[in-house]
């Protein structure tokens, strides 16, 4: 298993702003930047973790809380 360096730009959010999704708040997984998106992953690889990017952070959030409520129904 590989695991997936994060040493990309670290962006700190406020995991209690409107808007984030619940699941989002629970778990508070790690945002990142990567080229022009940001990243969002809770555990230690993209495919046993949840993971998903987007073109800015608000979209990034709710892909995370997409890929987790599949994860989750599975």
């Amino acid at each position: 298993m590989e695991r997936m360096s994060l040493e990309k730009e670290t962006v700190h959010i406020d995991y209690t702003a409107e808007g984030v999704p619940e699941s989002v708040k629970n778990f508070r997984p790690t945002v990142f930047r990567d080229g022009d998106n940001y990243c969002v992953i809770l555990g230690t690889d993209k495919e046993t973790g949840v993971f998903s990017c987007g073109g800015s952070i608000e979209e990034a959030l709710q892909e995370w809380d997409r890929a987790y409520q599949d994860k989750k129904r599975k």
